[in-house]
């Protein structure tokens, strides 16, 4: 009898796990359609991730429409960019263009460091502080911006953060069920963003931080 009851519990708190968890995963979906590009109006610091597609060449084309003296006036990191990549192949994305190429030079910053979300935040921060830096665009795949945002605001709580969402070419969002692939990467994102909450609360327990 004891054993029948522990079967049935057993069932019932996976059942109910199992519900709490497809249920967030609708609303991760939803947020992550939800997500719309931010108008920019006048010029602003801002962070690029780098990992997804289209991320670098998508977030550059904001500073194509500021004017020179907009450009002097903001700072910009590309973060994650590994060993290899330079400013120059920034260039090559920009083509040739004197004024930007002259941005590139003194306002634009690579971070190599980085090798995920969490220290692409962490790295952020000594950028942030470095430059005195109060309000930053947070640039990166719509997909990965609720998990991006969580860690920028756990090292960074006192930073308006403004999202800028890009929009991957090869992932229709809106036709996830029927996309193996686009499933997938939702799927495994919204994995990442469980984990990476339920460390940061633990920290903030452990720590009473």
């Amino acid at each position: 009898m004891n054993k029948h009851i522990f079967k049935v519990l057993f069932l019932l708190i996976f059942i109910i796990i199992f519900i709490y968890f497809c249920t967030g995963l609708l609303k991760y979906k939803e947020e992550v359609q939800s997500l719309k590009e931010y108008s920019i109006k006048e010029a602003a610091n801002f962070v690029i991730l780098t990992g997804g597609s289209n991320r670098i060449k998508e977030g550059l084309k904001l500073i194509k429409g500021f004017s020179k003296l907009e450009l002097m006036n903001i700072d910009i990191l590309i973060s994650g960019t590994g060993k290899g990549f330079t400013k120059s192949n920034i260039s090559e994305l920009l083509l040739k263009n004197d004024l930007l190429n002259m941005f590139i030079e003194c306002c634009l910053e690579l971070d190599s460091k980085s090798k995920n979300t969490r220290s692409n935040a962490l790295e952020t921060l000594k950028w942030v502080n470095k430059n005195s830096i109060k309000q930053l665009i947070l640039i990166t795949s719509n997909y990965h911006m609720p998990r991006a945002f969580l860690e920028f605001k756990n090292k960074m709580p006192n930073l308006k953060i403004i999202k800028y969402p890009i929009t991957p070419e090869k992932h229709n969002i809106n036709n996830w069920i029927y996309s193996y692939e686009t499933f997938s990467l939702i799927f495994l994102e919204y994995c990442k963003f469980l984990i990476a909450h339920s460390r940061i609360n633990i920290s903030k327990i452990l720590f009473f931080n």
